[in-house]
This record gives C-alpha cells, sequence and structure tokens, in this order.
C-alpha cells in the first residue's frame, strides 16, 4: 500500500492506526485487516428498496425532491455520478444503446436552437443512463432531465452557452460516444468526468 499511493510506512501506519479509532476498520492479528460495515449498508438497503418501488411515476416523485436543491448542490452530484454511469455504460452498452446514443448526437449537433439542443442533449445523456442498466440510476437522470426544463435551469443555460461552448460540447459528445462504440470505460470516464466540470464552471462561474 506504502508503494501503491506513494507514502511513508510510518504515515501509512497512523492512517490506519486512526481509521481503526473511528471504527471504519478492524485488525485481526494472524488475519489482517479489514473494512468494518460500512454506515453506508443502510443507504444500500434504501436504494435497494426504491429499486424495487420504481414504476412509470418514479422520475417525476423524484424530481419534485431534487427541485429544492440549488443548481451547485446538483452539478455537484452530476460531477461525481456520471463519469461512472459512462464507465458501467462502456461494459454493457448494447447495439441499440449505441445507435440511440448516435441518433441524439447527430440531432444535437443540427439542433437549430437552444431549446432543442438542450431537448437532445439530454436525450444522449439519458441514452448513457439507460446503457448502464441500472434502475436507480436511470430513475436519477430521469428527474434530472425533469429538472433542468425548470425555467431557472433554462435561463442559466440560456446565459451560459454560447455558439463557442456548444461547439466545444459537441465536440465532447462525439468523443465520448466513440469511447462507449470502442468498449472503452476508462476513456469514457474521464471524458464524461472533464465533460461535467466544463457544464458545472460554465452554469455557475461564480460558485
Amino acid at each position: 500500500m506504502a508503494a501503491q499511493f506513494g507514502v511513508a510506512r510510518n504515515t501509512l501506519r497512523r492512517i490506519i492506526q486512526e481509521l481503526e479509532e473511528e471504527g471504519l476498520i478492524e485488525s485481526h492479528p494472524g488475519r489482517g485487516t479489514f473494512v468494518r460495515a460500512s454506515p453506508l449498508g443502510d443507504m444500500a438497503g434504501q436504494a435497494e428498496a426504491l429499486a424495487g418501488s420504481l414504476g412509470d411515476g418514479a422520475a417525476p416523485d423524484f424530481a419534485k425532491r431534487l427541485r429544492g436543491a440549488s443548481p451547485a448542490d446538483l452539478m455537484e452530484v452530476r460531477v461525481l455520478l456520471e463519469p461512472l454511469v459512462a464507465e458501467l455504460a462502456a461494459s454493457r452498452a448494447t447495439a441499440e444503446d449505441i445507435a440511440a446514443m448516435e441518433t441524439a448526437l447527430k440531432n444535437s449537433i443540427h439542433a437549430k436552437g437552444l431549446a432543442e439542443f438542450e431537448h437532445w442533449d439530454a436525450q444522449l445523456h439519458l441514452a448513457i443512463f439507460r446503457a448502464a442498466r441500472n434502475a436507480i440510476l436511470l430513475a436519477w437522470c430521469e428527474a434530472i432531465n425533469i429538472v433542468r426544463n425548470e425555467p431557472g435551469w433554462y435561463r442559466l443555460k440560456k446565459r451560459s452557452v454560447t455558439p463557442e461552448l456548444r461547439s466545444t460540447y459537441d465536440r465532447e459528445h462525439t468523443e465520448l460516444v466513440a469511447a462507449l462504440r470502442d468498449r472503452d470505460p476508462d476513456l469514457a470516464r474521464e471524458l464524461v468526468r472533464k465533460h461535467m466540470l466544463r457544464v458545472r464552471d460554465s452554469l455557475l462561474p461564480l460558485r
């Protein structure tokens, strides 16, 4: 671990001791050191329950909860989440999924105005989430697409999306779809990370 993370052994020992004191790991002589049951386990259980209850009305209900969140909060989650979704999609996408992405990409590039571009941009991201084959993630994306149609979000987009920025988005989307088509999860994850950071910084330059 010291070699992997580039830290001194005494530093690593101190970190392990602190983690053990915080109850996050536990050591067993002769067996090793193990991660303890995480409080995230409760969240995972809730997530499974949510997945089991998802239906046609799940996204609107989820969107109601998200409407109270700030644009900064939503973008922070998108920056964290969407690169991992792209990584999953690169491994799980079917030929039909890739075709849906390519259609959305083509239509977004040829969109006449911001509203049309926004529609196809949302459809492209939705197609990537669908390709990830995870009901919880898909419900999140559908809810985000509902929220981003709110007047406040549209005003943010209208203020920030210049012709130059839209051209950059077109290029980044094209590179992303190519990475997904090539089944390259590492490249897809990194491309989405950079794209989402750009989207965040264009929407919230004074955050």
